[in-house]
């Protein structure tokens, strides 16, 4: 709830004030965004402890802008964030009515100890901001800042945020030069930085305050990395990027990595996109639903808000932001739904029912032809082999076909377990293939948004619904079967209700899995290396003192979205771009290593359960 102090918006939890009530955003602009005048980078990446209600941001989108400079990056941590309307009610006091804030505020959603990523002005400006304690904003994340904010209440009313534990881990969050600014010259502070890398001073302070502290980092420091196994791959900056599959995931890779600058090509071995689990008519894209704090609910959350920016940006005609309705048939998803939540509100109905309503209705197969027609693309093109040529790869084909690149990112979907048996041979990936059967019908129910039940129904597209899906796992029967349409219609039964069902068509696909339901996103590890260098982890899974990871070089992969795919392949790839252009990811560590190809290898090695290669 939003309180005010003498016309000062208050924190009862910190007995301070937010800012002072004087000329708010000029105190911001020469406390704190200024630092960006000494910064000579054109991409530029500021962290903020304590973002409040995001006025540094707003005043360091400002300046950013007047400087030119290529991009923005804004990595900020809020343990007691504001409300979506209670920011737009104090933007809308101060007068901030621009089409900035609109953008951030349509884009805005609280993810309790997660980290949301928003894209403002077509990317060039990022805002990664995690909502939870900053202790762990700093094990979650992994970047070094050019400017720090350290702007979360004075010391005597909030002392964690200046603890010795924080302040003596900036110098891992900075660069040699990286300029500390903060309103606070208490001498805890500027002991605490100062022993730890930073050369301290003090600036004339705005208005009636005395001074304010800056402080350089002049001994940047490496922090010591838990699970070094997950760490992110080394990727060499390529040129010529060649992504394998013309499904939503490698469409979306492509899409994202040509948006960036890169020169991409797309290899598919059908004769068009979209011919595997992407083939549908219509699909929902919504999140999966989980008790707060598991993490792959906080996955699913994450790349369902990635995925609105994605389909917003380019979606066009083929999606529809019209939210579904989730019926709770039984007990156990129930229990899913029992917290507060802004993703979803309940009502009853048939059953309980779960109005989720930023889901999206997507056409996934128009969609893939679409962004297609952007791309440049070999149809009929089955990787046959790999081989390492210089920095990069030469990759062969049918026939005499070859194609150079300096990266490879494998998007193969259900083709992704061949890959690793054939090519990379890691014998403990846990990938299956699952044959989903949909069952297309003459309109039958008025919908003004799906919804999903022990199966589900799309609103009608063209007089036509989509009720699915059969799940098949191992099944290889690529045609459709009359069996698989009446049990497809009998999970829907209830919403049938003695109508008569006019099946005009079924389409079959084929979709990857994994064994613990996260995609496999990331590096693509040397299976041999890994049993080699951490052959002890039974034992020594507790130390420091691990080896790096060995990976294929300049090889990502992007594969098992399951039946979330059109959510989770978007966080694909934004992730890959991510650990391209060697930034902050997108999402949290503990979500990146729980997406880490080598997570199935890692487990049985932490068991002892891997046998001797040699």
């Amino acid at each position: 709830m939003i309180k005010y102090h003498n016309n000062a918006l208050y924190n009862s939890e910190f007995d301070d004030i937010y800012f002072n009530t004087y000329e708010p955003l000029a105190e911001c602009e020469y406390a704190y965004s200024s630092a960006l005048d000494e910064v000579d980078k054109d991409e530029i990446v500021v962290a903020e402890a304590g973002f409040g209600v995001g006025l540094n941001f707003f005043c360091t989108i400002a300046k950013f802008k007047s400087l030119n400079k290529k991009s923005l990056h804004y990595i900020a941590v809020e343990k007691y964030p504001f409300s979506k309307d209670e920011l737009a009610s104090i933007y809308e006091q101060f007068g901030l009515d621009s089409a900035i804030y609109k953008e951030f505020l349509d884009n805005y959603h609280i993810i309790p100890n997660s980290l949301l990523r928003i894209y403002l002005l077509n990317r060039t400006i990022i805002l990664d901001l995690y909502f939870g304690d900053i202790l762990e904003f700093l094990e979650e994340c992994e970047f070094r800042a050019d400017v720090w904010y350290l702007d979360g209440f004075a010391p005597s009313k909030n002392p964690q945020m200046w603890s010795e534990k924080f302040l003596s881990n900036l110098a891992c969050y900075s660069y040699k030069d990286t300029i500390i600014r903060s309103f606070s010259c208490a001498r805890v502070v500027r002991d605490r930085l100062s022993q730890n890398g930073f050369e301290v001073g003090k600036l004339k302070g705005y208005h009636k305050k005395r001074e304010m502290l800056q402080a350089i980092c002049i001994e940047p420091k490496f922090s010591i990395k838990r699970q070094i196994w997950f760490d992110s791959p080394v990727i060499t900056k390529p040129k010529t990027i060649l992504v394998v599959g013309a499904g939503i995931s490698g469409l979306a890779i492509a899409t994202l990595f040509k948006e960036a600058g890169f020169d991409v090509v797309v290899a598919e071995a059908n004769d068009k996109a979209a011919q595997g689990a992407s083939s549908n008519l219509a699909g929902v894209c919504a999140p999966l639903i989980t008790q707060p704090g598991v993490v792959l609910g906080d996955m699913h959350i994450s790349s369902f808000l990635l995925a609105r920016q994605f389909y917003s940006r380019f979606g066009g005609e083929f999606v529809d932001f019209c939210g579904c309705d989730e019926y709770l048939i039984n007990g156990k998803m129930l229990s899913k739904f029992n917290h507060k939540s802004e993703f979803f509100t309940i009502s009853s109905d048939k059953y309980p029912k779960a109005n989720i309503s930023l889901a999206i209705q997507i056409m996934p197969k128009n969609l893939c032809q679409s962004l297609a027609k952007e791309l440049d693309i070999l149809y009929n093109h089955e990787v046959k082999s790999l081989k390492r040529l210089g920095s990069g790869y030469e990759i062969g084909f049918d026939g005499l076909n070859w194609v150079k690149a300096d990266l490879v990112i494998f998007a193969n979907g259900n083709m992704a377990r061949e890959l690793f048996v054939s090519e990379f041979n890691d014998p403990y990936m846990q990938l299956s293939s699952v044959r989903g059967q949909t069952t297309m019908v003459s309109e039958f129910i008025n919908l003004n948004r799906p919804l999903s039940a022990r199966g589900y129904i799309t609103k009608a597209i063209d007089k036509i619904q989509l009720i699915g899906a059969s799940y098949a796992r191992g099944d290889e029967y690529a045609l459709p079967r009359d069996s698989d349409d009446e049990s497809n219609l009998a999970l829907v039964s209830e919403f049938i209700d003695g109508k008569n069902i006019d099946i005009i068509g079924s389409n079959v696909g084929f979709r990857g899995y994994s064994g613990d339901r996260f995609p496999i996103i990331g590096g693509i590890h040397n299976a041999s290396e890994y049993m080699r260098i951490y052959s002890s982890l039974l034992w020594t899974k507790a130390k420091s003192t691990h080896q790096n990871p060995i990976y294929y070089p300049n090889i990502l992969i992007s594969a098992a979205h399951g039946s979330r795919g059109l959510s989770t392949g978007i966080l694909g790839a934004n992730m890959l771009l991510d650990m391209v252009l060697g930034r902050q990811i997108c999402v949290k560590k503990s979500i990146i290593n729980a997406l880490n190809p080598s997570r199935f290898l890692i487990r049985k090695l932490k068991k002892g359960l891997v046998k001797s290669s040699s």
